[in-house]
């Protein structure tokens, strides 16, 4: 399969997570209320951040496969089935490691009403139960990345999203809200969704059921991940810390208010993964650094291009989007934070091309050494700008540190100055957008107006950069 289809089928999957998020989040705001869904949101969090006990055995599994011919299948199965043992073991012991840390923090570290404590306590077992199924459905991901099975990975998606989510949904609505009936559903729904992309290993990748475990093999996928588990370790600590500071400071409540512009904004990040996931091939096989700068260079325009004019008409129009999506009274109090967030996202996608280039060229030391000198200095600065003004707060600290995040990988691969040249740029435009969408309605028709038209001039400043680098694009974009 090509890498254009490759891509077209990624994001068609990248897409149903957007659309059942939109489907169901207002259902379950409804039927769970924004206590019970600001500790699922709690939950899904430390899950993402507990992944690091993969210790990159996905991506170690995708790349030896990926190395192994396809007739050999003895070799998939060893490298298959040792990388599936050895996950089992690092998540059953992060299982027993994040499970006492876990505990005391559901019963003294959030502010909750205390009939919801026990449900919060029950949550963490399911939270512990539900690793180990985690960490092994990336090992199967990545073996169907390794075997290029995007086609079957993604129709598993396709229908293991919704899954997931309307599952647990119909059980709040036909049984109970409580987090002891829908957490059970929801972990049920993903063990179905393990068992079935283990089928499809076994028939399309290891064409067999043979169990076989090598402890030379086990040592190479582990000293795979390297660099990129300390990444991996400080990467998600810094992504999830501000939802678990506004949980232990403010209330769960909060969460909710904070976590729902949050997701919706994170899912609008698969377009420009998409693109630069087609341009890492050519990034990899470039002449030297300088060709492969020349390339980054144009990925970062084309990033900002594609992301600048759907992003400001989600800053303008915020208010109003999720008047109609969930509600005005929850508009009123996120509206302004998922402006902040959205204008943080467009930067955050500027990263990802500095992220994809210092990958590509085989720097992952520079990667690690940035998310680690940024974690002290981003706590401090999220502790105090929360203390000082909530939410909002939180939100400024998460917009402060991937413009830092932007600037360190921007020197790291010789874009600095052009890195610098868009952030600067951007934050004026977004500035402009939240100032003009904060509490928008849509009888306001001179702001309404004026919003189109700072829409309308940064599509046309879009369609001009991406016109002028049309041909290297399409040129990325070819099967080679």
């Amino acid at each position: 399969m090509s890498v254009i289809r490759n891509t077209a089928s990624n994001l068609g999957a990248a897409l149903v997570p957007v659309v059942v998020s939109l489907l169901t989040v207002p259902s379950y705001i409804t039927h769970l209320g924004e206590e019970r869904y600001g500790v699922m949101a709690l939950i899904a969090m430390l899950l993402g951040y507990f992944g690091v006990f993969d210790f990159g055995l996905s991506t170690a599994t995708a790349q030896r496969i990926a190395a192994t011919p396809a007739d050999d299948p003895a070799a998939r199965r060893k490298v298959f089935w040792t990388a599936m043992t050895a996950n089992v073991a690092m998540g059953t012991l992060g299982a027993l490691l994040i499970f006492p840390a876990a505990w005391y923090f559901a019963s003294h570290g959030m502010k909750a009403p205390a009939a919801l404590l026990p449900e919060i306590q029950a949550a963490v077992v399911w939270l512990v139960l539900a690793l180990p199924v985690m960490l092994l459905t990336g090992v199967l991901r990545g073996a169907l990345q390794g075997a290029g099975q995007f086609s079957a990975m993604n129709l598993a998606n396709v229908i293991a999203v919704p899954l997931s989510q309307f599952l647990p949904l119909l059980a709040a609505i036909w049984i109970s809200p409580s987090l002891t009936v829908v957490l059970p559903v929801l972990y049920a729904s993903r063990a179905i969704v393990l068992l079935w992309y283990l089928l499809i290993v076994v028939r399309r990748v290891t064409a067999g059921w043979h169990l076989v475990f090598d402890r030379g093999e086990a040592r190479s996928l582990i000293s795979f991940g390297g660099w990129m588990t300390l990444s991996g370790l400080v990467t998600p600590l810094i992504v999830a810390l501000d939802r678990f500071l506004i949980g232990a400071m403010i209330g769960v409540r909060q969460v909710s208010h904070y976590s729902v512009p949050y997701q919706l904004s994170e899912r609008v990040m698969f377009v420009p993964a998409a693109l630069l996931q087609a341009l890492f091939p050519r990034l990899s096989g470039a002449a030297d650094e300088a060709a492969a700068g020349a390339l980054s260079k144009r990925g970062l325009r084309a990033v900002a291009a594609i992301c600048g004019p759907p992003m400001l008409f989600g800053v303008v129009y915020m208010h109003p989007l999720l008047s109609l999506w969930i509600g005005r009274d929850f508009a009123q109090s996120a509206s302004l934070i998922g402006q902040i967030l959205l204008s943080g996202f467009w930067l955050n996608a500027l990263g990802f091309v500095g992220y994809n280039h210092l990958a590509a060229v085989g720097r992952p030391k520079l990667l690690a050494t940035a998310h680690v000198v940024e974690v002290l200095p981003y706590c401090a600065v999220l502790i105090g700008l929360m203390s000082w003004f909530g939410l909002v707060g939180a939100a400024l600290a998460f917009v402060l540190r991937v413009a830092v995040d932007d600037l360190l990988l921007g020197y790291f691969c010789g874009l600095l100055a052009d890195t610098a040249r868009l952030i600067v740029a951007g934050s004026a435009v977004f500035a402009v957008a939240i100032w003009l969408g904060m509490g928008l309605e849509l009888g306001d028709t001179i702001r309404v107006i004026a919003g189109l038209a700072l829409v309308a001039a940064s599509l046309g400043v879009s369609l001009f950069w991406l016109a002028s680098e049309k041909e290297s694009l399409k040129a990325a974009m070819r099967l080679r």
